[in-house]
């Protein structure tokens, strides 16, 4: 099976959104306050980096 780059990339960016819902989902749980920041800052993080990617793979004219 041959992966073009942008499977890969399209794959990532898919990576990047399960890795920020679970981030989201988990906050919620959390009760500590210093916790639920650091939980935060990952979600911040896979939220900038499915944006990144996705923005990228609409400017190849395709879709994430």
């Amino acid at each position: 099976m041959n992966l073009s780059d942008m499977d890969m990339l399209q794959d990532y960016e898919k990576d990047a959104r399960m890795a920020m819902l679970g981030h989201a989902i988990i906050e919620s749980d959390v009760m500590d306050t210093q916790l639920r920041a650091i939980i935060h800052k990952g979600y911040e993080a896979a939220s900038r980096s499915q944006k990144k990617a996705a923005d990228l793979i609409m400017a190849r004219g395709d879709r994430p």
